[in-house]
C-alpha cells in the first residue's frame, strides 16, 4: 500500500482542495489526508514538528518561511484570489461607496484574524490602500475591525454570512471565492473590490521533501488538470505569478 500524502490546507480552499485531492487519488491511486484550517496556525503546527507533505497557504509568506527554516524544499504559487465585501443588502453598498460606508462609525466591520489567517492580513492591507485616498481612515478601520474568525481564540463554526445575519456585523471582508457563493441570497450584497483597493492575493504551496508521492501531489496541484478546478471554485489562474518560486539551498 502506498503512503498517504498528508496535506495541510488553508480553509478558504475548503471547496477546491477536496476536489483536487479526489482527482489526484483517482488518477494515481495515492490516498490523500486533508486537513483544513487558518494558514498561519497550520504553519505554526508545522514549525512545532507536525509532519506534512504539502502545505497549501493563502499567501506566499508562510510557505517561504518554511523553506527558509529548512522545513520545506520548495514554495511556489498555485492560484490567486481577490477580496470582496459581503454586506447587508439594506446598506446599499457599491464599489463606488466603499469608503463612505466604511467611514461611518456605526458600521460594524468583520474580518478574519491577521497573523493567524492571511484573509485578515489582506483585509488590513485593503485598509492601508484605502488610507492612501482617505488619510487616517485606514488606521481607524483597523481599530474598529472585529476579528471574528480564523484566529486561535475564534469561536468555532461561525461564518461571515452567519455573523451578518445574526447582527454581529454589518459587513465582512471575504475572499471572492467564498463571497460568490452568496450572490443569490437576497439578504446579502456581494461587492468585488475595485483594483485600487485590491491587495495582491497569491496562494502558495510548500513541498516538504523529495518523497515520490508528495512530489507527485505537488506537481498535480500545479498541473493543467488542477487549474480548471480552482477556476471553477472562484480562484484566478497562477500564471501571472509564475516567478513566485523558492527552493531551499
Amino acid at each position: 500500500m502506498r503512503d498517504v500524502v498528508r496535506v495541510f490546507s488553508a480553509g478558504s480552499l475548503r471547496h477546491a482542495m477536496p476536489e483536487i485531492a479526489a482527482a489526484f487519488e483517482e488518477g494515481t491511486g495515492i490516498a490523500v489526508s486533508l486537513e483544513l484550517g487558518p494558514a498561519g496556525l497550520l504553519r505554526e503546527r508545522i514549525e512545532a514538528g507536525e509532519p506534512f507533505d504539502l502545505f497549501a497557504s493563502a499567501n506566499m509568506a508562510h510557505p517561504e518561511r518554511l523553506v527558509s527554516l529548512g522545513l520545506a524544499r520548495e514554495a511556489t504559487c498555485f492560484a490567486r484570489n481577490r477580496l470582496a465585501i459581503i454586506a447587508r443588502t439594506d446598506l446599499g453598498l457599491t464599489a463606488e461607496t466603499i469608503a463612505d460606508v466604511l467611514s461611518k462609525p456605526w458600521i460594524r466591520i468583520g474580518t478574519s484574524t491577521p497573523g493567524d489567517d492571511p484573509s485578515g492580513d489582506y483585509a488590513f492591507a485593503m485598509f492601508d490602500l484605502l488610507d492612501a485616498g482617505h488619510p487616517g481612515l485606514g488606521k481607524a478601520l483597523k481599530a474598529r475591525a472585529l476579528q471574528l474568525v480564523g484566529g486561535r481564540h475564534s469561536p468555532p463554526g461561525r461564518s461571515a454570512t452567519e455573523l451578518i445575519a445574526d447582527g454581529t456585523v454589518d459587513l465582512f471582508l471575504s475572499y471572492v471565492s467564498n463571497a460568490r457563493l452568496h450572490e443569490s441570497d437576497p439578504r446579502f450584497n456581494v461587492v468585488d473590490l475595485p483594483s485600487y483597493l485590491s491587495p495582491e492575493i497569491i496562494y502558495g504551496v510548500a513541498l516538504s521533501s523529495a518523497k515520490e508521492n508528495a512530489t507527485k501531489a505537488f506537481r498535480f496541484l500545479l498541473s493543467e488538470r488542477a487549474q480548471p478546478i480552482f477556476l471553477a471554485n472562484g480562484f484566478l489562474p497562477k500564471q501571472a505569478f509564475g516567478s513566485f518560486s523558492r527552493m531551499s539551498g
